[in-house]
């Protein structure tokens, strides 16, 4: 994923109008192809309640804010 800024506060409204839409948006900048343990390099996970994603296989804990500024 190529970052696309929004370039005024009406475009930043409508793409982050919501806690789901930021944590998509950072998934897909962490992962553009997909979600990969950084441990095994499984491609599925699950959710865990605290909203980290978690390797079906290894299950190595990964968030999308990890090394952000929102960490």
């Amino acid at each position: 994923m190529i970052e696309d800024f929004p370039n005024n506060e009406v475009e930043f409204d409508r793409r982050f109008h919501s806690e789901e839409a930021c944590l998509d948006y950072l998934l897909q900048l962490r992962w553009p192809d997909g979600f990969k343990c950084t441990r095994c390099g499984h491609d599925k996970y699950w959710m865990s309640s605290r909203g980290l994603y978690l390797c079906r296989h290894c299950e190595h804990h990964h968030s999308v804010t990890a090394g952000t500024i929102f960490h």
